[in-house]
């Protein structure tokens, strides 16, 4: 069998997760022979957000006087780590992780309460739609900073959807990851540390191939 590598980059292209390129000449294979096509290397930044105005993330409300009135703490829009969540707050609300059960605590002082019924910040933390009134309170949940991205999908557009099923449906996913928790701006190495795994082609002439990223429900991941 014969691999023949290409390499495809984004560079030049504004939307840095759903591009096209084009190939001129283009590629033109033997029609009477069957290809596959397989992810090898991909390079791409950590730069996805968790909290963010568009998902709703990205204001936090919290009362010092008792619930008499009540203050907003609006982030700009980014990847937060709970330790970096937690510096923006007031000293008298502390917010942190327990590893072992992975979730979160928030500490009150006195006079000090959260309100989430008014933003959607509380899903990462794992609590409910509620507000927080007084001392130390464990969320129900487990956190998801990640805000619901566990799977990272590579797209292609020069795979058979007829022969590619994912999650009962066609499919034209190329390589699946689970990220890492990484800091923002980090370069992420997706490896397909197989390298033999082929899909089957939907065409034997290529004059050009479209790649986008996804995450588990299909919802484009902003990763510019």
């Amino acid at each position: 069998m014969t691999n023949t590598s290409i390499i495809i980059s984004s560079e030049n292209h504004a939307n840095k997760t759903d591009f096209t390129t084009q190939f001129s000449p283009g590629i033109h294979l033997d029609p009477y022979k069957r290809y596959g096509v397989s992810l090898i290397k991909a390079d791409m930044y950590y730069s996805w957000t968790n909290i963010s105005a568009s998902q709703g993330t990205n204001i936090f409300e919290y009362s010092d006087d008792s619930g008499a009135t009540w203050k907003q703490i609006v982030f700009t829009d980014g990847l937060y780590t709970i330790s970096e969540i937690n510096n923006v707050l007031p000293d008298q609300i502390d917010v942190t992780g327990i590893n072992s059960t992975q979730r979160i605590v928030i500490n009150l002082a006195t006079g000090y309460q959260v309100r989430f019924t008014n933003t959607e910040i509380y899903n990462l933390f794992g609590f409910n739609k509620t507000d927080l009134l007084t001392g130390k309170t464990t969320s129900p949940r487990k956190a998801d900073l990640t805000n619901g991205i566990t799977s990272v999908l590579v797209h292609c557009s020069l795979v058979d959807t007829s022969t590619s099923i994912r999650n009962g449906t066609f499919s034209n996913v190329l390589y699946s990851v689970s990220p890492p928790i990484l800091p923002p701006g980090s370069l992420y190495n997706v490896v397909d540390n197989n390298g033999s795994y082929f899909l089957p082609m939907n065409t034997t002439n290529i004059e050009s191939v479209r790649m986008w990223v996804t995450d588990q429900r299909g919802h484009n991941i902003n990763n510019q």
